[in-house]
């Protein structure tokens, strides 16, 4: 009984913490990859500067009336918790495979604040994982007409991060053509390759798709 207590906190922390971004006033969460699946390793994903980094872009579409990005997030992991205090993040447009596009906007910001600026606690309750957070940049003011886009967000820092695989459980705006198009990029190549084509497979197969999103002004 005691165990179905903790699980059930646990669960009700989890979703308390997704809804986080919807619930700051007049923002909604526009579109967000989903959530992270077990069983597939994790990309690498950190930014330590210009020519050193591995980058994940995911593909999304902003529908008709365009949008106000006003932060963008990812879900990364870790086996042990860094303090991470800020967030390299870019949109681009015009991506394909071997070809960056160009970058619609950019920059290095600080995390969302809060108690820990790092980002926070286990979003997944299994001992066989590492430390799941979320990193999130707010007080953007992006204006993104209708079309498809690439994110990318990922940690500040020199140790090695990697982003959290999803299948879409729990994804939010997604168009018909579902999960898009990642891409991977690294100064020492390959260039913006199809992510699926530079992974590792695991039990529940290769990284195609990772957690990321963006919070648009309603």
């Amino acid at each position: 009984m005691k165990w179905k207590g903790a699980a059930s906190l646990v669960l009700l922390a989890f979703s308390l913490l997704l809804a986080l971004p919807a619930q700051q006033a007049g923002l909604v969460v526009g579109w967000y990859n989903g959530e992270w699946r077990s069983g597939i390793p994790g990309p690498p994903n950190w930014y330590a500067n210009a020519n050193s980094f591995v980058r994940v872009y995911d593909e999304f579409q902003v529908p008709d009336g365009g949008w106000t990005v006003v932060g963008v997030f990812s879900d990364n992991g870790f086996a042990e918790p860094r303090t991470i205090v800020n967030a390299s993040w870019e949109i681009r447009r015009g991506m394909a495979p071997g070809n960056g596009g160009e970058i619609v906007d950019s920059s290095v910001a600080p995390l969302r604040q809060g108690p820990d600026p790092s980002v926070t606690p286990k979003r997944y309750p299994a001992a066989e994982i590492p430390l799941h957070f979320r990193i999130q940049v707010d007080n953007l003011h992006v204006q993104l007409p209708p079309g498809h886009y690439w994110l990318s967000v990922t940690p500040v820092s020199e140790d090695k991060f990697h982003i959290s695989p999803t299948l879409g459980a729990n994804a939010v705006g997604l168009d018909r053509t579902g999960l898009g198009m990642a891409l991977v990029d690294r100064p020492d190549g390959p260039r913006f390759a199809i992510l699926e084509s530079t992974g590792r497979s695991g039990q529940a197969g290769m990284a195609q798709h990772c957690a990321q999103g963006v919070i648009i002004a309603k």
